[in-house]
């Protein structure tokens, strides 16, 4: 499996984000049809829990003076895959755009999943959150990232709306081809009790897509832990660590 080296790295903190579906279709996709076809036959008898589903990758991003635009285009998740088993080759400029979850306890503490094998971040500690779908997309095609984020931390770790406050705006990650639009929460309850609750929604989930919690009392904790890289850069910023 390829992989490339990061180019560019940036941490910003923005206010708003206007995120929206354009129409188009993904010109990487195109010219590589027939060897994603073989791709996906081949991944698919490695992994037979994957599904061809629309994922949503993103065209442009424009950041100014805290204000973001970014617009999306529909795609399946064999191209997605493909390209990112290829290393994420810049063909065309299309990026990795998805949203996560910022999440600090009551003491500041940073609480991350580790994601389960057979899933895109297997053995890989990460901010909870996925891929924009179809699910996101209103009428006006206009994409809610926040609701996004909402429903896959629910569904990863069972965490709502009675454990974690969101605040205001999102911290952006820009890593190479990939781009996170976390919400930052803040949980009245402490680490040890979330971690509770989080690890008490993965045994009772018949398949979940965690394996185990991770807690980050600072920065320091993430020596030698292996970790999706958008996140070391994140978390490696000290704005995730004073976002209130």
């Amino acid at each position: 499996m390829k992989r490339t080296a990061p180019a560019h790295e940036s941490v910003a903190r923005i206010a708003t984000l206007q995120a929206r579906l354009v129409a188009g279709t993904w010109r990487y996709a195109n010219n590589h049809r027939e060897v994603i076809a073989d791709h996906w036959r081949m991944a698919c008898a490695a992994n037979p829990n994957f599904f061809n589903g629309i994922v949503h990758v993103l065209d442009t991003l424009q950041i100014d003076e805290g204000h973001a635009r970014a617009d999306f285009i529909a795609t399946e998740f064999k191209n997605y895959l493909y390209w990112r088993d290829e290393g994420y080759p810049q063909e065309g400029g299309m990026r990795d755009g998805f949203g996560s979850a910022l999440i600090r306890s009551r003491e500041g503490y940073v609480i991350l999943g580790r994601q389960r094998p057979g899933n895109i971040n297997e053995g890989l500690a990460y901010l909870p959150g996925g891929f924009i779908d179809p699910r996101d997309v209103a009428h006006d095609q206009s994409i809610d990232i926040a609701s996004s984020v909402a429903r896959e931390l629910a569904e990863e770790t069972g965490l709502g709306a009675d454990t974690l406050v969101a605040g205001e705006g999102f911290l952006v990650a820009q890593v190479a081809a990939h781009v996170s639009f976390a919400v930052p929460y803040t949980s009245h309850l402490g680490a040890d009790d979330l971690a509770a609750r989080i690890r008490a929604h993965i045994a009772a989930d018949s398949n979940p897509e965690l394996e185990d919690v991770v807690v980050l009392t600072s920065p320091a904790d993430m020596e030698g832990l292996a970790m999706a890289h958008y996140a070391r850069v994140m978390l490696s910023s000290p704005l995730a660590w004073t976002l209130s």
